[in-house]
Order: structure tokens, then sequence, then C-alpha cells
């Protein structure tokens, strides 16, 4: 093969695209904005590239495909020191890195749903971690809800605290077949009339049955201490009820007059024993039971 027939003759577009992996559009493109220069005409009006503007185009498809807009890009470019181009390239670097902690972030979600399945690896990794050295089964689509509900508007350590509580009431046989009844009992009452008996009887006995429950975490170690709450706390609580609240499933008027009142007992026992104001309620507790019974 003749060497002397490939000097000194420029490439066309067509094969400047074929060589740099450009399309004839891009490269175009990069002209029309200034990015790389024009290169001189053959006699047919076509464009014809030497060493410099295939230089440019390569440089320009390194430094995009390394992450840089295109305005980053003209910047190097017209850049008159090895300084102003470090700056660039440390602007770069801070973007990927950032860009690399988002897809950390995601793939951790992601191990996260393989390591605990599609429920309970939706949780914070802490609380997830509870739930599987807790050896609890998989919480229902229900609890599931309610809990990340719980993460936003309380945060992760109550989501935590709930999970130590189910995981107490598992050791607790004699507690946990109580609040599956309460639970039934309070199933019983979406057919009941307001002013049935029953609606106080469960109201009553579902306000024992959490005196008895907190009482026994508190022997057990388990009973975490009420926070501080700033007014956002307050007001996030009270969002995160109000979301509760507005659960497709509404409960009847009996069932709500039944939590009225068991709320009613609760609060009334606190004030009593801790001495508090009507205007400083306390946060009532997370039953497992007492959410299949509509409680909070």
């Amino acid at each position: 093969m003749n060497a002397n027939r490939f000097r000194d003759r420029p490439l066309s577009i067509g094969e400047v695209a074929e060589l740099t992996s450009l399309t004839p559009r891009t490269i175009r493109y990069y002209h029309e904005i200034g990015l790389v220069p024009e290169p001189d005409r053959d006699g047919a009006g076509n464009r014809s590239y030497r060493m410099e503007e295939i230089i440019r185009l390569l440089w320009v498809q390194r430094m995009t495909a390394a992450g840089l807009s295109l305005e980053a890009v003209r910047e190097a470019a017209e850049a008159t020191d090895d300084q102003q181009i470090q700056t660039l390239l440390t602007e770069l670097d801070r973007i990927l890195a950032a860009k690399e902690e988002r897809l950390r972030q995601q793939r951790a979600v992601v191990a996260r749903l393989r390591e605990f399945g599609s429920i309970t690896g939706l949780f914070t990794p802490e609380v997830a971690a509870a739930y599987k050295a807790a050896g609890l089964e998989a919480p229902s689509k229900e609890d599931q809800e309610f809990i990340l509900l719980l993460e936003a508007t309380h945060g992760t350590g109550a989501a935590l605290d709930m999970v130590r509580a189910e995981a107490f009431l598992e050791s607790r046989p004699d507690l946990k077949a109580e609040g599956m009844r309460l639970a039934s009992q309070f199933e019983e009452l979406a057919d009941a009339d307001v002013d049935d008996p029953r609606v106080e009887q469960y109201a009553q006995e579902m306000a024992a049955y959490n005196t008895a429950v907190e009482a026994a975490e508190t022997e057990a170690g388990v009973h975490q201490p009420e926070p501080d709450l700033s007014e956002a706390d307050q007001r996030g609580i009270m969002l995160g009820a109000q979301a509760m609240g507005a659960a497709t499933a509404q409960p009847s008027p009996a069932q709500a007059r039944a939590m009225e009142r068991y709320l009613d007992l609760t609060m009334a026992d606190y004030f009593e024993e801790n001495g508090r104001s009507g205007a400083e309620q306390p946060k009532t507790g997370c039953r497992s039971a007492g959410r299949g019974a509509g409680g909070l």
C-alpha cells in the first residue's frame, strides 16, 4: 500500500465521525456553538478536517464523557493557565462525588430490599436491622405503612421503640393474647350503636391493657422515656396523626367513640400521675394490638 496517497489528505466529516465515534450531527453542533472551530473547506465546499480539528473533537469528546457540561468544556478550552483547568477539574470531582454518593445510597436501599424483603427493606437501615435481629415476622401491609409514617413523623427512635415493644410482646404471650382479644373486640364494634355498653367496656379494658403493657415494659427496661418535643416536632406528630386518621378504612361511629373514650381515660391517668395540665398532652403508646384496634 502506497503511503503517499494518504499524505496531506484531510478527512471528511463522515470519516472523522467514524474515527471519533461522534455523529456528524454532533460534530456540526460543536461547530455551531463555537466549541470546535470550523475546518477549511475543499473545492467542493465540504469540510476538510486536519489533525488540529480532529484532536479538538477528541478532546471535547473525552471531557464530556468525564461528566463536564459543554459550558464547562468551553471554559476549559478557553483557560489560559493550568490553575483554571485545575479549578474546573476540582468542581467536576465534587459533582462526580455527589453522584457517587447518590448511587451508594440507592444501592444501599436495593441491598436492604434484597436482604430484608420488599416490606421491611423500605424502613431505615436501623429499623430493618432491628426487625431482623428481633426475629419478628415481616409486618403486614397495614403495619408497614404505620411504621413508615411513624418514622417520618416521630423519627427513627420512635420506630425502633415500636420494634422493641413488639419484640417484647412476643416474649409475653399473655399480653399478646390480650391485645389480640381487644383487637377482635374492637372489630365487633363496627356494627354496634354508639351507646352500646361494649363501647365503654372496650375503652376501659384498652386503657387497662395500655397501662399493663407500659408497666411491664418499664419493669423489663424496654419502655423509653418521653422526649422533649419542639413545636416543629409536635406539628409533625399532629400531621402524622391526621394522615393516619385519613386512612381509607374509617372506623365506625362506635369504634371512633370507643377510641375517644380510651384516649380520654389514658390521658386522665397520665395527668393524675404526672400532675401536668391538660394542654400538655402525652404521646400515647404505639401498641401493636392497639394499631389493629384503631389506636395510635
